[in-house]
């Protein structure tokens, strides 16, 4: 596993930003799968900044603010210092890992590491010493297996609901508008 912070470009030159690079802002992860980033930077702004690509397959976690909030993301993209992100070689650790992690959020597992200041936050150097025992490769395969199909049919089942709002907003609509 290679794992490192981001960087951000600088906020005053302009030129760095709105290029063909997706930026990974805390709010950009709404569930385990990114795909889309609100921001965007340029080859400039990447260069000149501790930025780097994180190839696509690779964990982000967030460091500052929402701290332990994870993905994966889909897409190469590059992210701030904000974030420690992890390229795997093995899908099957990868997603046994993220697992891990949200589970380490879910459980609050990270506030004994947490700094505080004028926010809460980790730094690369607490979430590198933080322990995750691992099972064996064929466990992991497993559980991973598990918790991958179970996030899948979670998307599903809210793609599902979003559908039967709009289905039911379409037929209350076309209801008021026939008994005018």
């Amino acid at each position: 596993m290679i794992g490192g912070s981001g960087g951000t470009p600088s906020a005053t030159n302009a030129s760095y930003y709105g290029g063909d690079i997706p930026f990974l802002g805390i709010s950009d992860i709404k569930n385990r799968d990114i795909t889309i980033t609100a921001k965007s930077i340029t080859e400039k702004g990447l260069e000149n900044s501790a930025a780097w690509i994180i190839p696509a397959g690779s964990i982000c976690l967030a460091m500052y603010a929402s701290v332990g909030k994870a993905g994966i993301n889909r897409v190469s993209l590059a992210t701030s210092q904000a974030f420690y992100n992890m390229v795997f070689e093995d899908e099957t650790l990868r997603d046994f890992i993220y697992t891990r992690l949200e589970k380490a959020d879910t459980d609050n597992e990270w506030n004994p590491l947490i700094s505080t200041g004028t926010q809460a936050n980790l730094n690369a150097d607490k979430v590198k010493s933080f322990r995750i025992l691992l099972p064996s490769s064929d466990e992991r395969r497993l559980i991973a297996k598990y918790f991958a199909d179970l996030d899948s049919l979670i998307t599903l089942h809210q793609r599902k609901y979003c559908g039967v709002v709009s289905w039911m907003l379409g037929v209350a609509l076309v209801r008021l508008s026939s008994e005018k």
